[in-house]
């Protein structure tokens, strides 16, 4: 049986490979040039494996190596996370979290679920409000985190990902319908705002025919056929289509997801909770949907209206 790798040694590989010299990465790492080479040869005989081309010139690794770069990477950010996490073990505090309805009941679930069972002393504070309103108590302190969206792909430290906005319809093909009909979040909300640059854009007639502050109703008003809506690709509910170019709707771009950070809150448990968000809904992974119920028509508005 092979015996353990010593992480040291895989931080030392990583580090070569990104700084491209056995010297600068004994700068980087604060050792001597043979004592990174020594590391290298233990490495390499305890998996029985030539990692770097010594043929060439310049820091080129082997087959083997390559398939190690990329274990090594996800087992030296694992052992960070693991750090963390037992850094922020004990954390006790009230954390008080605000985003939009579709987030906290498609997105927040498992991430809360997961962060409650890591951090029984944190309590936290969960309001529901449309991006314009979290920001705004964001600033006047009501809250310590936004979880918000932006129209564009955001550059920011505060972005998480950005995601692309679809139109979706029933199987009762509305797409073509004129007036479009709408199924709207209130005003403050990204995706409505986005649906309505695009239709003024495209010099479209519409008409709201569906408003509420539920995902669960809009989506349950779509599925009913009575309206088309815009959602995140990676949000796209069950029971409905995705309209395609031939459609006819124009395009509606891309938003950012965006974790947002009062800079009056900087206990541990803030902290530690902004970590799970963001870790949660990291741009590499998938993100953690969790399916809708089918939920029942509320009372609606159905007059032509102001986006």
């Amino acid at each position: 049986m092979a015996s353990p790798i010593d992480s040291e040694l895989l931080k030392t590989f990583v580090t070569i490979v990104e700084t491209q010299s056995f010297t600068r990465s004994g700068e980087h790492l604060r050792r001597t040039q043979p004592a990174i080479s020594m590391q290298m040869k233990r490495l390499e005989e305890a998996l029985g494996k030539t990692l770097f081309d010594r043929t060439s010139r310049g820091i080129r690794l082997t087959r083997e190596g390559d398939i190690l770069l990329h274990y090594a990477r996800r087992i030296l950010a694992l052992d960070d996370e693991a750090q963390a996490r037992i850094a922020q073990a004990g954390v006790q505090g009230i954390v008080r979290l605000g985003t939009s309805d579709d987030y906290a009941t498609l997105l927040l679930p498992d991430i809360l679920r997961r962060f409650a069972a890591s951090q029984p002393g944190i309590q936290i504070e969960l309001a529901c409000g449309n991006g314009d309103a979290m920001e705004r108590k964001l600033g006047e302190g009501v809250l310590d985190l936004a979880l918000v969206a932006r129209p564009g792909a955001g550059s920011d430290r505060d972005t998480i990902r950005t995601e692309e906005l679809v139109w979706i319809s029933s199987r009762q093909d509305l797409t073509r319908a004129r007036p479009i009909p709408l199924a709207v979040f209130p005003e403050g909300c990204v995706c409505r705002s986005a649906m309505a640059e695009a239709i003024h854009r495209a010099a479209l007639d519409w008409r709201v025919v569906f408003s509420s502050d539920s995902i669960a109703a809009i989506h349950a008003a779509v599925r009913s056929g009575i309206a088309v809506t815009a959602v995140e690709r990676n949000l796209v509910p069950g029971g409905v289509r995705i309209a395609e170019r031939a459609d006819g709707l124009p395009a509606l771009g891309q938003i950012s997801l965006m974790l947002k950070t009062n800079p009056t809150s900087t206990s541990p448990a803030v902290a530690a909770l902004g970590d799970e968000i963001r870790r949660g809904l990291a741009v590499e992974g998938p993100l953690p949907t969790r399916p809708l119920r089918q939920a029942s028509l509320a009372a609606a508005a159905g007059s032509a209206g102001r986006l």
